[in-house]
């Protein structure tokens, strides 16, 4: 595993539509339930309207106020790109990532190893305590694989 460029950039706002959950970092890797949505979300994407990406999925995390730790459940929505928001397909959600400035961190190896990414990121402060964050996978069929990339993205406030 390794962190690769870490670069600071302005990014328009996403409108996205997916599955969103709150469960713990813990509760998440026991079950595996972020990874059942998106492998179910990619088998769905055709029922997705104004789809802008035919692979890419996105991983929106918003966190509780408080000190979080890996047992405080969070907000997760596994997504993909729209361009406007006309038809949902029932039991999905839509959600909107701001514009802004954000930080892009890009984990590269295996999903599997994402935690240590994070804690770099922790470790060398680069972006402090933060409301949300997401995930861009583009390639979902690499995830475990050595080398794939994952990009990270932290805003930054105003």
């Amino acid at each position: 595993m390794t962190m690769e460029q870490v670069q600071t950039l302005e990014r328009n706002e996403t409108k996205m539509v997916g599955y969103t959950v709150t469960v713990s970092l813990n509760q998440d890797l026991e079950a595996r339930i972020i990874g059942r949505l998106r492998e179910e979300l990619f088998g769905k994407r055709h029922e997705i309207a104004n789809r802008l990406d035919d692979d890419g999925i996105y991983l929106v995390q918003v966190y509780p106020d408080g000190e979080w730790t890996p047992d405080v459940p969070f907000v997760s929505i596994v997504a993909l790109e729209v361009s406007d928001f006309t038809h949902i397909p029932e039991g999905l959600v839509r959600h909107t990532i701001p514009a802004g400035k954000y930080v892009k961190v890009t984990h590269k190896g295996p999903e599997s190893q994402i935690g240590e990414t994070y804690d770099s990121i922790r470790d060398k402060d680069i972006c402090g305590s933060r409301p949300f964050d997401f995930e861009y996978w583009a390639d979902i069929d690499s995830l475990d694989q050595e080398e794939s990339t994952i990009d990270i993205y932290l805003p930054l406030e105003a």
